[in-house]
């Protein structure tokens, strides 16, 4: 063997593995970008949810501060409790809610990394996975033009109500 045909095969070979290592990359940035989308959606979720709780609580409050202050001092200081806001199923509905989101997400989460795994794997072995990827990328781009047309309409609903 001379050092010409030992160079060449270096050179083939680290031909592969940048190659290689260009599609582990673009996998690892559709996998984040598709975890990504999951996780602005969840969390646009839970503001949501929290927030009308929020609002739902705070009407329960002032309809009770307003019975308590027509009725007076003397008849609120003998049943305080008639005069709680009754926001307890506000509380737990909006928990209810937060914790099924918190889980869907999850696992959205864990499929999406698992799916992106494999992926990263494939390629980095050199199997053949443009089809999935090409698929994939194609449903990131959709859910994160969907995230960002619900960011934008939120955004705006926050505007128009301040």
């Amino acid at each position: 063997m001379n050092v010409e045909s030992i160079v060449n095969d270096v050179k083939a070979r680290a031909d592969v593995v940048v190659s290689r290592s260009q599609g582990v990359v673009e996998v690892s940035v559709e996998t984040v970008k598709a975890a990504n989308s999951i996780v602005v959606e969840s969390v646009q979720t839970l503001v949501k949810t929290n927030v009308d709780a929020g609002k739902q609580l705070v009407q329960l409050s002032q309809a009770s501060f307003e019975k308590a202050k027509a009725d007076g001092v003397k008849v609120v200081a003998k049943n305080p409790l008639a005069y709680l806001p009754e926001g307890k199923d506000a509380v737990v509905g909006a928990y209810n809610d937060s914790l099924a989101a918190v889980t869907k997400a999850s696992g959205e989460l864990a499929k999406t990394f698992k799916e992106g795994f494999g992926n990263i794997t494939a390629t980095a072995k050199g199997e053949k996975v443009e089809q999935k990827v090409e698929a994939a990328a194609a449903e990131v781009k959709k859910t994160v033009r969907k995230a960002a047309s619900r960011a934008k309409k939120a955004a705006e609903q926050v505007v128009d109500a301040a």
